[in-house]
């Protein structure tokens, strides 16, 4: 399955570029601006062409890295994973929104031409999967400026804290727009089902790790002003 390849490559793509991610992030999206326009403009060998043609066009690619960013995020606190990868969350989302531009590229005249005539001869999938890429769009752009450090430096902790939330929604969406387009061919193709499971199933767990974490949190909070408060007592 594509998606599931994609995971995995961009599991070994994060190992491997932890250090230049954290060390040199410019570089690492100059790298990824290179790949898009020479993906879009057909620079690339045709055997690489063919072979990054589900990884950048279909965005599976991207999402997997999305998926990383995600799930980083609820890795337990203090856990050598988490402290290792926390701080590559920032580049590897914008490295992310780079790749989206591929996508967007290859499908943005098919989209255009459904705008332009009024949604008149778009099926209800392609309709509603252009509403929802348009929102995805926005968000991405929003989350995408906000991360950079020469952004994050002059915004207050708390406005960044707040807009950074906007995750949440892009994610859950993400899962909906390729469920969405994948819907039509799921009724005839196992292939198709199988993939809508695996986004749905990423969201979802997703989804309890996050409230689990949330929770955890909760339960945390009067022992931690506890302590605070015997603290300053001494």
């Amino acid at each position: 399955m594509d998606v599931l390849l994609s995971l995995v490559i961009a599991a070994v793509l994060t190992a491997a570029f932890r250090v230049p991610l954290v060390r040199w992030p410019g570089a690492c999206y100059a790298v990824a601006i290179i790949a898009v326009v020479a993906f879009l403009g057909g620079a690339l060998p045709a055997g690489i062409e063919r072979g990054m043609l589900p990884l950048l066009r279909r965005c599976t690619l991207p999402y997997g890295l999305f998926v990383i960013v995600m799930y980083i995020g609820v890795l337990p606190s203090g856990s050598r994973l988490r402290t290792c990868l926390k701080p590559v969350r920032g580049p590897l989302s914008i490295v992310a929104s780079l790749l989206v531009l591929a996508h967007v590229g290859s499908y943005v005249q098919v989209y255009l031409g459904v705008a332009l005539s009024g949604f008149a001869t778009a099926a209800a999938p392609t309709a509603t999967s252009l509403i929802i890429a348009c929102v995805l769009v926005i968000l991405l752009a929003v989350l995408a400026v906000t991360s950079l450090q020469s952004v994050r430096r002059y915004m207050h902790g708390g406005s960044w804290k707040r807009l950074q939330r906007l995750a949440y929604p892009f994610f859950i969406l993400v899962s909906v727009h390729a469920s969405v387009l994948l819907f039509p061919s799921a009724a005839t193709g196992s292939g198709s089902l199988l993939a809508i499971s695996f986004y749905a199933g990423i969201a979802l767990l997703y989804g309890v790790l996050r409230v689990g974490r949330w929770l955890s949190g909760r339960s945390g909070e009067p022992k931690a002003s506890r302590a605070v408060t015997a603290s300053s007592k001494l």
